[in-house]
């Protein structure tokens, strides 16, 4: 755990790994980054402890939390997998123009 934080109860922090889960099922579309920085950071995880969890190579999580890296589907599944998710497609967004008939 980073030293940054104090450890907390266990009660505690299966709810704010609950409100973790929640939120990033609310924001679908998230970048594979973010949702990766989100993950460790709210697991109250460093870079190194992250990597030793999920079996990747610190160095690939650091490329991928910048947005400078080009993971393999394994290799983001298995980023995302400490807290149940998996990468997927969601659909794009695009607003509706609508003309006005005279």
């Amino acid at each position: 755990m980073d030293k940054r934080y104090k450890p907390q109860p266990l009660g505690e922090a299966l709810m704010q790994r609950k409100a973790l889960v929640e939120a990033l099922t609310e924001q679908a579309g998230l970048s594979l980054s973010i949702a990766v920085r989100q993950i460790r950071t709210g697991l109250r995880l460093t870079v190194p402890e992250y990597a030793k969890v999920t079996g990747v190579a610190e160095r690939t999580i650091y490329a991928v939390e910048s947005n400078k890296g080009n993971p393999s589907l394994n290799t983001a599944n298995k980023l995302l997998a400490p807290l149940g998710f998996k990468l997927g497609v969601v659909p794009k967004i695009f607003p509706i123009v609508q003309k006005n008939e005279e």
